[in-house]
């Protein structure tokens, strides 16, 4: 009985922590589409914020920074000023106006003193306008503040001292500096008339009605002389944050590592051009890491580059290092990494790029190619090998931890590549969270690495089991029709029950049973089956899946 209370004791424990987790996902989700009515957005800058059954959570938004608890740690919303301006004329970029586009309009909204555990908050060089609201000085975490380049009616002044009464810190007592950037706990307060002015009774009690000559030439040059100070402070700090951004730009454009000789030269300017800046239109997928974009370098140069969410990694030591091993891992099935760029503010990796789409789209359209067994047996097939590859063959073996459909991509002859394969490892343990709490898509993610976060290469086998299951039927991993059922009841207990009811053939799309070959097609069956069993010893291995399906494999396409 112990035994059964303290696992009983240890299950509330983890659910009590997981709902708080759940809680503040939706939290702060909730915070950012407030902040967002805020805004005008004439032009779409914050078109990726949006919650759906299909889009990825907050953390990947455009601007949008997390931490492991999905608790936003960085918010970039910076408009453009005169320096970037003349930094893109220099490269041949599109003129400063042109970036006007990725203005924001409107206030900001007193909501964003929600934002707890934020450190950086940036909105320089939008229209903003109105009073900065006075809740920012709830942002206890809060490190930096950059809210330059707007029109605001409030201010904030910057002190040469290390603290301040917080009961002083009044935004919208006396308008000041309408901008700041700086140590925000340390050099953020406003004026207090009623500190500098003295009382009448200590006038009068002086006995002195008025200030000798002397007196006020004393009074003068200190007063001369903290204003040279204090603008020798404030000129410090905007030349070194000049510098620093200068220094940004100048990396940005030289440090574009690249794997692959590709016949032509990439550099920094060159991709972000060819997304358009990472523009709306040019955006072709989101997930877990990020969103990707299709970059026209050339007509005959086509790239993909996904855009990771920067801080959800790692020191750069780390990401470098992993990336780097990356390089190594080369198959026909695998899409090809071509190079990557990682600085403080932007990290991307290039891929190339391929015209067939992702198998989710695939699977949803049902066209006449996604009817026929060959091609069905193919795409199985190739997603199989290249797992065996990263499991068998790579040293260390690398784990996907995230296999789905769309993480696989076709070509025009309907070959298959898994892509984001490695990217799982780039995160640390305390902040592998994309959905579950481990690194996965729900639905997908083996049941022993949900409960535990254990992984083994048997989770990869059991989500590409998901995966065939949705390739042969016309369900989805958690399809809508399941909703009758009891909790839990996914399309391996749907698959299960009817094999049980004699109905084997309902489990197939519709004409791909009857145009065959049946007995193939039941055992392909029985291999997603096997594959998603609970038990991890009954579960093959991806080198044992291989070597079923070329044994059915039907004449070539």
């Amino acid at each position: 009985m112990k035994i059964l209370g303290l696992f009983l004791l240890l299950l509330n424990l983890f659910s009590f922590s997981f709902s708080r987790k759940l809680l503040s996902f939706h939290d702060e989700a909730i915070v950012l589409l407030k902040l967002k009515s805020s805004f005008s957005d004439p032009n779409g800058v914050l078109s990726s914020w949006v919650v759906s059954d299909t889009s990825s959570n907050h953390c990947s938004w455009y601007g949008v920074s997390c931490n492991s608890d999905f608790r936003v740690v960085s918010l970039i919303l910076r408009g453009c000023d005169d320096l970037e301006g003349s930094i893109s004329r220099s490269l041949h970029l599109p003129d400063s106006s042109s970036c006007s586009s990725r203005r924001l309009g409107g206030v900001i909204s007193p909501i964003v003193g929600d934002l707890s555990e934020i450190r950086v908050l940036s909105l320089a060089f939008n229209d903003l306008r109105g009073e900065i609201p006075k809740e920012i000085l709830r942002l206890e975490k809060l490190e930096i503040l950059d809210l330059q380049g707007n029109s605001f009616t409030g201010g904030i002044r910057v002190l040469n001292r290390a603290d301040d009464d917080k009961s002083k810190l009044d935004p919208l007592k006396k308008s000041g500096f309408t901008s700041f950037f700086g140590n925000v706990r340390k050099l953020m307060s406003l004026d207090d008339e009623d500190e500098a002015s003295p009382s009448s009774d200590d006038s009068s009690s002086s006995g002195k009605t008025g200030l000798y000559p002397i007196e006020i030439a004393s009074i003068v040059s200190a007063s001369v002389i903290v204003f040279v100070l204090l603008v020798l402070v404030l000129l410090f700090l905007y030349t070194r944050k000049w510098k620093r951004n200068s220094q940004i730009q100048v990396a940005e454009i030289k440090e574009i590592k690249v794997f692959v000789d590709i016949g032509i030269p990439l550099t920094y300017e060159i991709i972000v051009r060819a997304t358009g800046y990472f523009s709306n239109s040019n955006c072709i997928g989101h997930g877990g890491f990020g969103s990707t974009y299709k970059a026209d370098v050339s007509p005959n140069n086509v790239f993909a580059v996904k855009r990771l969410s920067v801080g959800r990694f790692q020191g750069d030591q780390q990401f470098h290092a992993e990336i780097s091993a990356l390089e190594t891992v080369r198959h026909p099935n695998l899409v090809m990494l071509i190079g990557y760029h990682a600085s403080e503010t932007e990290m991307f990796l290039i891929y190339n790029y391929l015209s067939g789409g992702n198998l989710e789209d695939f699977i949803k359209e049902r066209s006449k190619p996604a009817l026929e067994w060959k091609v069905l047996h193919k795409i199985a097939l190739d997603v199989a090998r290249a797992l065996a590859y990263l499991h068998e063959q790579c040293s260390p073996k690398v784990l996907h931890r995230d296999i789905k459909p769309s993480n696989i991509l076709l070509d025009n002859n309907f070959n298959a590549y898994l892509s984001d394969f490695g990217l799982s490892k780039l995160l640390g343990t305390s902040q592998s969270h994309v959905t579950t709490g481990v690194a996965g898509t729900f639905g997908y993610v083996a049941p022993e690495y949900a409960m535990t976060c254990r992984v083994s290469e048997k989770a990869d086998v059991y989500s590409y089991g998901i995966v065939i299951l949705e390739l042969i039927s016309d369900k989805r991993a958690l399809d809508p029709s399941f909703s009758s059922h009891e909790n839990g009841f996914n399309i391996v207990s749907w698959a299960h029950m009817m094999l049980k009811q004699g109905k084997a053939k309902e489990v197939f799309t519709k004409g791909l049973w009857d145009t065959g070959p049946q007995d193939d097609l039941v055992e392909v069956l029985h291999l997603a089956l096997k594959c998603t069993v609970d038990s991890l010893s009954i579960r093959p291995t991806m080198k044992q899946a291989v070597k079923l399906l070329k044994r059915i494999q039907p004449s070539r396409l």
